[in-house]
């Protein structure tokens, strides 16, 4: 008769030997039957992931279990099994999770694992349709790390919050009904990702307009900590990035040396400083040129805004140029080129409008776009014909490619409207401001392209692996996207800040597909990071103010800086955007200082966990803090008189078990510590099974339970 065991291992084989690589040559031949044997080893742990399901009674917090398993002589590949389904599909947050805990381990050089050599499998499991699938990312990838490391886990410690290709842990919604689930099944721990320490929550209220009752939303903000503390005495740790968490679960840290480098190396200033030279030079001289044009143009004074838009442009070109000088003599080098950048395509724009208003020549448009179009096919064939080989080529053309995409938008709008256009509803200084920026947009093209000479490429790229990173990410910032607007929905947010950052994010990632099937791949991967962050500043803002998160997010990106150039990953596409990210923030511009001191984070991580190693690091054993979160003063202050009255009984019962024990001659084995579950806990956690939960005998706590039970 076959054990239950035995037949686990037979189920196991026959998937080995279904979907094995080795054998596909043998299964083309459909309808066939192969047999063989094949011996394996497996290695799993089942972990908690904290939930949002949608009730009669509203959005409850459920547990949902989710058992990882890593399989030998597998080539990589990852498998998910969700019941119920997920409003946004796992397998995006699985393949992430296992790619972010391969790169981690790779580099790892206390341990020789090769994780291209594994096979994963996620089996997740509630009882109630839960919202969103990428919230347990975070959890999937601490999980797959354990596996492959083979570290115990802390079963006190349930983590909610999403997994990012730049091995942060990304914003996530419904956080106190996620505590309320992880009370459920005895948690002590609760990680959330940084930043999230506080919620907006909104009530109801009763208000008197004119004597007619009125019920209006009240915003509230809640602290995410003194709501775990107080409810069920829970600790909540907030945690920045995946090695933060492992450290909570597992008592393990990856070390990186410490570094006190400048963001902006030598190698850089060498890169930057010639080309915001060159820039600034352009500047000036086209500023001198189009304000000498606009001197001698007779440019009609009505109507009106023709004269007052070319001032206002000629403004904005001054200024622009005086905020480059003084940047590039700060040392600001890309900064300084963005500013000159600005300078020039409005003085360009001041030299069209001049020109359209003394020319005489009735083809004067088209002949400007065929000019400008012969200025974009010669930035899109140097785009598309660059190479990428390495991290630094990687960035380089990345920004490129995306250059020459955005120039080909702006031209293709310009060309429509005025195609469609009469003289009745043509805004021609519009359409002359758009020609200029995709003039200058093109020429930016050669610019980065040369960028990278300056640097030794690191890392080896073919043009099938930069493809599948760019459908990776792609397929991640969808993911994303779809997450965020789920989250904003079920709050009602339609406008401000997070909206913006949705829809903008959501326009990203359409020009992303587009730019891939174009033929710009590092264009497109470039696009998609920007769009995952943008999806995630959608979330992590609700409730609070850009400025609020501008130290957490500067001190992120230079982290990441560090961190890539210890693996030997020279950052410059990263630096350039967080150099940017301060000259914007001191100009107290803080929404878009803290876009691109996101991106520059961004950036700079997934270089350090794409599959291309180039470098490496070493994990230890630290264990874990115990004291892991913050006092609640505020709970202490208020229950200070019955805490001093428990001081002062515990003394006087000290004092009597004190002779007591004086007198005993022998004392009995200390019992095994329990776990602290009160009994309102246990109380609460089997209602809660009765409902919403798996019960205590359901819970599987391992591969071998889940078949037991769902065979």
């Amino acid at each position: 008769m076959i054990t239950k065991m035995k037949l686990i291992i037979i189920m196991l084989s026959i998937i080995i030997w279904a979907f094995s690589p080795q054998f596909v040559i043998a299964t083309s031949n459909p309808g066939q039957i192969y047999e063989g044997e094949e011996s394996i080893f497996y290695r799993n742990v089942t972990v908690y992931a904290p939930a949002v399901a949608s009730t009669s009674e509203g959005y409850v917090g459920v547990i949902s279990t989710i058992t990882v398993t890593i399989q030998s002589n597998g080539s990589g590949r990852v498998f998910v099994d969700t019941l119920p389904l997920t409003e946004v599909d796992m397998q995006g947050s699985a393949r992430l999770a296992v790619k972010v805990a391969s790169a981690l381990v790779e580099n790892d050089k206390n341990i020789n694992v090769d994780p291209s050599t594994y096979d994963y499998f996620f089996v997740v499991r509630t009882s109630s349709p839960i919202i969103g699938g990428p919230s347990a990312g975070a959890i999937m990838t601490v999980a797959t790390i354990s596996l492959l490391e083979d570290w115990k886990m802390d079963n006190a410690t349930v983590m909610t919050g999403m997994i990012n290709p730049d091995g942060s842990i990304g914003p996530i919604g419904g956080i106190p009904q996620k505590i309320d689930a992880a009370y459920s099944v005895g948690a002590t721990h609760f990680l959330i990702p940084q930043g999230q320490g506080t919620y907006t929550d909104y009530q109801e209220q009763i208000e008197y307009i004119n004597g007619w009752p009125i019920t209006v939303r009240i915003p509230v903000t809640v602290n995410i900590a003194d709501y775990a503390m107080e409810e069920y005495g829970m600790t909540v740790i907030e945690v920045a990035d995946i090695y933060e968490a492992l450290h909570n679960f597992t008592g393990y840290r990856f070390i990186f040396n410490d570094t006190d480098d400048e963001i902006t190396t030598e190698d850089y200033i060498e890169s930057m400083k010639p080309l915001a030279q060159v820039l600034l030079e352009n500047a000036r001289t086209a500023f001198e040129n189009a304000s000498t044009k606009f001197d001698n143009t007779n440019i009609p004074y009505y109507p009106t805004t023709y004269r007052a838009e070319i001032n206002s442009r000629m403004d904005i070109a001054e200024e622009t140029l005086t905020q480059s000088e003084e940047l590039y003599e700060k040392g600001q080098y890309y900064s300084s080129t963005s500013k000159s950048f600005n300078s020039i395509i409005n003085s360009r724009f001041i030299s069209y409008a001049c020109d359209f208003f003394e020319t005489e020549d009735e083809d004067f448009f088209n002949n400007l776009i065929s000019e400008v179009n012969t200025y974009l096919d010669e930035a899109s064939e140097k785009a598309k014909n660059a190479e990428v080989v390495g991290f630094i080529s990687l960035q380089s053309v990345g920004a490129a490619q995306r250059r020459a995409s955005e120039a080909k938008a702006t031209l293709d709008i310009a060309s429509s409207e005025y195609q469609e256009s009469n003289s009745y509803n043509f805004d021609i200084m519009t359409f002359l401001y758009q020609l200029s920026f995709v003039v200058e947009r093109s020429q930016s093209v050669g610019w980065w392209i040369n960028i990278g000479t300056y640097f030794n490429d690191t890392g080896e790229f073919d043009n099938k692996t930069l493809e599948n990173l760019a459908l990776e990410y792609i397929e991640e910032a969808q993911q994303s996207t779809i997450y965020s607007s789920i989250i904003l929905n079920e709050i009602g947010t339609s406008s401000g800040n997070s909206a913006n950052y949705l829809s903008d994010a959501e326009d990203l990632l359409t020009t992303a597909r587009d730019d891939f099937e174009t033929g710009y791949p590092a264009g497109a991967l470039m696009k998609a990071l920007e769009a995952i962050v943008r999806a995630n500043l959608a979330i992590e803002i609700l409730g609070s103010e850009p400025i609020e998160k501008i130290d957490l997010a500067r001190e992120s990106a230079s982290n990441k800086i560090a961190n890539s150039r210890q693996q030997g990953i020279e950052p410059v596409l990263a630096v350039s955007y967080y150099e940017y990210a301060e000259s914007l923030a001191n100009e107290s511009v803080y929404e878009t200082a803290l876009l691109y001191y996101k991106y520059s984070g961004m950036i700079a991580g997934v270089l350090s966990f794409t599959d291309i190693s180039t470098g490496s690091t070493s994990s230890k054993y630290v264990g874990i803090t115990e004291n892991r979160g913050p006092y609640n003063f505020n709970w202490l202050i208020e229950n200070i008189e019955s805490i001093l009255a428990l001081i002062a009984l515990g003394a006087i019962a000290g004092i009597g078990i004190g002779f007591v024990i004086g007198n005993m001659t022998s004392s009995k084995d200390k019992k095994e510590s329990q776990k602290m579950i009160t009994k309102k806990n246990i109380e609460d956690f089997k209602k809660n099974s009765e409902n919403n939960y798996f019960s205590e005998k359901e819970m599987p706590r391992s591969i071998k339970d889940y078949y037991k039970k769902n065979k």
